[in-house]
């Protein structure tokens, strides 16, 4: 278990990593949950290269804050990791994929520190235009956790409910209605590819296409599943991350 600290915010990462890897994916969770939500695609990658898992500051194993981050201070959090515990380390710069709220956390980190991602992977990004309220996300959620596998949305609300504090989660769910991934894109300066799965309801077909146009070197792709689509398929997900992966070996991007 890898940790990075930046004053009282501490990303957490969990390692899985086969003999001399030469390369590195990095997996970022989406809001209430934790590293947890990626064990399937982690499962499917590990065999590849090194597999890192975070939790962002305040969820799943990192310590518990009182006071509220924002999306570019996650996304700073999660740059600071890649640097001490990729690049450092001498790998090159990994594929950085988010789920959900984390779609958000490393569209920033693409933008404010492109040194740190190869190609960023956005798999279900939330709060489109239109939906930016309490309301508007609960019922796409709702709908969404209908269709779930039960193991996902019992994961999902331990993660809630235990290992991160209400008043936490509640904090960060207004910074995900706010925030405005189709702003932050256009700065991005490697390849995007912004993923939904065939049902997801939180990320609509129109939405996710605006996204990729939106990002200079971005493009879309859908995969089975609803909204956590990396538990629901993940070897789809995987082969993406490969493909990022096999494009950064011949210098595409």
């Amino acid at each position: 278990m890898n940790r990075s600290r930046d004053g009282n915010r501490t990303v957490v990462g969990h390692v899985h990593a086969p003999r001399d890897a030469d390369r590195a994916v990095v997996l970022v969770h989406g809001v209430g949950s934790s590293s947890r939500a990626y064990q399937k695609l982690a499962d499917h990658l590990v065999a590849h290269g090194e597999v890192h898992a975070v939790d962002l500051p305040g969820f799943g194993a990192s310590p518990h804050l009182v006071r509220d981050v924002t999306i570019p201070e996650h996304a700073a959090a999660v740059a600071r990791y890649v640097r001490e515990h990729v690049l450092d380390a001498g790998l090159p710069a990994p594929v950085v994929v988010g789920h959900s709220m984390g779609a958000q956390v490393v569209g920033q980190l693409l933008a404010d520190h492109p040194d740190v991602a190869s190609t960023g992977v956005l798999i279900g990004p939330t709060a489109e235009p239109g939906t930016r309220s309490l309301r508007g996300q609960a019922a796409r959620l709702a709908v969404d956790a209908v269709g779930e596998r039960p193991r996902t949305i019992g994961v999902l609300l331990v993660d809630a409910l235990v290992r991160c504090s209400i008043p936490y989660y509640l904090g960060q769910l207004h910074h995900v209605i706010d925030y405005r991934l189709e702003d932050v894109l256009p700065r991005s300066t490697v390849p995007v590819v912004v993923v939904r799965g065939e049902r997801d309801p939180v990320a609509p077909q129109g939405w996710v296409e605006l996204l990729a146009a939106q990002a200079p070197f971005g493009r879309h792709r859908t995969v089975r599943g609803r909204h956590h689509a990396m538990d629901t398929d993940p070897a789809g997900v995987a082969e993406i991350v490969l493909d990022a992966w096999r494009s950064a070996g011949r210098g595409i991007g």
